[in-house]
C-alpha cells in the first residue's frame, strides 16, 4: 500500500518538479530590498531560477533539520539522566550482590567451624 501510495502521488510530483526546473532556466537575480524595486539597495548575483529554488529547499531543510533537534532536546536529557541512573542502580546491585555473597561464604564458614555434635550437658546438682 505505502509503494503504491508513494508512486501514485511522489512520482507525477517529482516530473512535475524537474519539468519546472528544466523550463524555468533563465537568469533571475533575486531582491532583498522590499522599498525599491527598480533599484534595490540589496540584491543577489544572478543565478539560474532553478539553483535558486533548489537553495531555498536545502536552507528549508537545514531549517526544519534544525528545529527538529531543538524540539528533541527535552528527550536527550530526560535519556541522559535515565542512563546515569541506570549506570547507578547497576552498580548499586553489584554491591549488593558481593555483600550477598560476602555474607553466604561468612555463613558457610561459620557453620563448618561450628563442631556438629551435641552440645554438652550439663551436670546435676543431685550428684
Amino acid at each position: 500500500m505505502k509503494k503504491w501510495l508513494f508512486r501514485v502521488i511522489w512520482i507525477p510530483v517529482l516530473i512535475l518538479t524537474v519539468l519546472f526546473l528544466v523550463a524555468n532556466r533563465q537568469l533571475v537575480a533575486v531582491s532583498l530590498d522590499p522599498f525599491n524595486a527598480e533599484a534595490p539597495a540589496l540584491t543577489t548575483p544572478a543565478l539560474p531560477l532553478w539553483a535558486w529554488l533548489m537553495v531555498m529547499l536545502f536552507v528549508g531543510l537545514g531549517a526544519g533539520a534544525f528545529g527538529a533537534w531543538l524540539s528533541a532536546r527535552p528527550k536527550r536529557v530526560a535519556a541522559r539522566a535515565d542512563r546515569k541512573r541506570v549506570r547507578e542502580l547497576s552498580q548499586e546491585v553489584t554491591r549488593l550482590e558481593t555483600r550477598l555473597r560476602d555474607a553466604d561464604a561468612e555463613r558457610q564458614a561459620h557453620r563448618t567451624s561450628v563442631p556438629s555434635a551435641e552440645p554438652p550437658l550439663l551436670e546435676s546438682e543431685d550428684a
